[in-house]
C-alpha cells in the first residue's frame, strides 16, 4: 500500500518503527483537501487531520510512503469503537507530476472538533516535521498562521518539546 502522510506520520525513521517496510517515496500533494486541526485529542486540544474541500486551489502537501500491506495491521486498527481513525483512498501528485493512488488518513465524524486548539508544541512538531519533507515555503507559512494555545500541562509541555527536538 501507499500511505499519504501528513503532520506526524511524516517522520519516516520514526513509522517504521512500527511499519519496518516503510519507505519514502517522496514528497507529493493531495489536491482537493485542506489542512485543519480538527481531531479531538484526549488531552483536550486537537490534533491534525485533512477535509475535502471545495476550495479551487486547496492541496494538502505531504510524503508518500510504500508499506507492506502485511504490515497495515502494525499502525491501522480498523475497530469503529477504538478507532478514531479511517483511511480514505485519494489519488497524490508528486512534485514531478507522477500520480499514486494512495490511502490517508481522516478522523471519523464523532472525532471532529470545531472548539479545540492545537497545544503549541505539538503546533511547533507539525512546523518542523514539514520544513524536515522540505514541503513548499508557501504551504509551511500556512501552517505557521494558524491557531494554537499554550499546553496549560507545563511538565508536559515541557517533556513533549525535548522529545521531538523543538
Amino acid at each position: 500500500m501507499i500511505l499519504f502522510a501528513y503532520a506526524g506520520n511524516m517522520n519516516v525513521d520514526e513509522f517504521a518503527k512500527l511499519v519496518p517496510s516503510a519507505k519514502k517515496i517522496g514528497v507529493a500533494k493531495l489536491p482537493g483537501y485542506k489542512f485543519i486541526f480538527n481531531t479531538t485529542a484526549p488531552d483536550e486540544s486537537s490534533k491534525a487531520n485533512v477535509v475535502r474541500s471545495l476550495e479551487p486551489n486547496a492541496a494538502v502537501w505531504g510524503i508518500l510512503i510504500q508499506i507492506n500491506d502485511e504490515e497495515r495491521e502494525n499502525f491501522f486498527n480498523p475497530d469503529p469503537v477504538t478507532n478514531d481513525l479511517e483511511l480514505e483512498l485519494v489519488s497524490c501528485v508528486t512534485q514531478n507530476g507522477i500520480t499514486y493512488h494512495a490511502e490517508v488518513f481522516t478522523a471519523k465524524p464523532h472525532a471532529v472538533n470545531t472548539h479545540l486548539l492545537p497545544y503549541d508544541w505539538y503546533h511547533q512538531r507539525i512546523i518542523k516535521l514539514t520544513k524536515d519533507a522540505e514541503l513548499p515555503k508557501a504551504y509551511i507559512n500556512q501552517i505557521i498562521a494558524m491557531a494554537f494555545k499554550k499546553d496549560p500541562d507545563e511538565e508536559r509541555r515541557m517533556n513533549r518539546q525535548k522529545r521531538f527536538g523543538l
